[in-house]
């Protein structure tokens, strides 16, 4: 009987472990101390978007833009920092509202005049991510870098 429970508590462990990282609560991301929605995650992605195009090409990362954006807004930017960055996204939404959903402060030059600077950060903070996400990317490095893996290929005869 004490190796029938045991396979029991086996089993239960074993899909326990599978079925409660599938449980989230929350369908948003933590950024410093607040959760963005999925409106924002949005918003974040259309201007990295629309700052650098590259839907047609194969850019393999182990985690998407709008992820590797946050991760870096959470692991490389100060608590001020972040607050002037989600400042600048709100400020961002309510433009974006105001002007029936058209990125038009994007898609045309960037005219600073009369912006706040917390708008200007949060573009500038989102364009220098997309830029950092995109040139780390392999099909940077070997397509337009001719970029080789450290222990490069091994070129026996070379005349000096």
């Amino acid at each position: 009987m004490k190796r029938r429970n045991a396979v029991q508590n086996i089993a239960l462990v074993t899909f326990g472990t599978i079925f409660i990282p599938s449980c989230k609560t929350s369908n948003g991301f933590l950024v410093g101390n607040k959760i963005l929605n999925y409106d924002q995650l949005k918003t974040i992605k259309e201007v990295s978007e629309l700052i650098l195009p590259i839907k047609n090409l194969k850019i393999d990362n182990p985690e998407n833009l709008t992820e590797f954006i946050i991760t870096m807004l959470n692991n490389c930017y100060s608590p001020n920092d972040l607050n002037k960055y989600l400042s600048g996204l709100d400020e961002y939404d309510e433009l974006i509202k105001a002007q029936d959903n058209t990125h038009s402060l994007i898609s045309n030059n960037i005219n600073t005049d009369g912006k706040s600077e917390k708008l200007i950060y949060f573009i500038d903070a989102t364009k220098e991510l997309s830029i950092i996400h995109f040139t780390s990317s392999e099909y940077y490095l070997t397509e337009y870098l001719d970029y080789e893996y450290a222990p490069a290929r091994y070129i026996g005869c070379v005349s000096i």
